[in-house]
């Protein structure tokens, strides 16, 4: 059963309507006020955009302060579970400023980027694009989304996709940004990736100088 949960929301800058939906996803063990105050530099990308930040649905379990997409011991299936309810959410949100799919952006941290890849595989409407910081994707994250391949290429493979991951990451490994980026790659998608010398599970300036470089194209 799906709590309760808080939706930090900011924008847009230019004030009026909007014309974008940003959607912040917060990592394992965080909530939403985590990733929120990234509006203040992404909306300089995008003014017209609404930034909002959800709360993940479940207590955390190992940080009760926290909040969870999925318990951490059901990866990778727990990404493709949860992402009936977040597709949901995403649906609801830009309906309610006027907007559809097309004008969705996921940006995500850590377990959060595993679900902005997991919506982007599986909705069955294509997103405006996704940003992903220190996650992972793995072969049954791609076969989950089966349905959505055909001859082996995603409906929606021209969504631009933007991986970005420290080369010190302690908690995702590395290795993992040129996994995801061979698996997305290998159904039709041309993902774009950054790697950070020195940085380990975080999100330095130049990862979102490199988002912000994104969003402008999709502005």
């Amino acid at each position: 059963m799906v709590e309760n949960r808080n939706i930090y929301r900011q924008g847009p800058a230019a004030g009026g309507k909007s014309n974008k939906l940003v959607i912040f996803l917060h990592g394992y063990g965080a909530d939403g006020k985590d990733l929120i105050d990234l509006a203040n530099p992404f909306s300089m990308a995008l003014p017209n955009a609404t930034f909002i930040s959800p709360d993940a649905p479940f207590p955390c379990a190992m940080s009760p302060q926290g909040r969870q997409w999925f318990p951490i011991e059901e990866i990778p299936m727990g990404a493709i579970e949860a992402s009936n309810n977040l597709l949901s959410l995403i649906e609801k949100e830009a309906q309610t400023i006027g907007l559809n799919f097309k004008d969705v952006i996921l940006i995500g941290f850590s377990q959060g980027a595993m679900m902005s890849m997991q919506c982007l595989l599986l909705s069955k409407f294509q997103l405006s694009g996704i940003i992903g910081y220190s996650g992972a994707l793995r072969e049954q994250n791609i076969e989950a989304a089966k349905y959505n391949v055909i001859d082996g290429k995603h409906k929606f493979p021209s969504t631009p996709v933007l991986l970005v991951h420290g080369e010190q990451d302690e908690v995702v490994p590395f290795q993992m940004l040129e996994k995801s980026k061979v698996l997305l790659d290998g159904i039709g998608f041309n993902t774009r990736t950054l790697s950070r010398p020195n940085l380990g599970h975080g999100i330095d300036p130049e990862g979102i100088s490199k988002g912000m470089e994104m969003l402008k194209q999709l502005s």
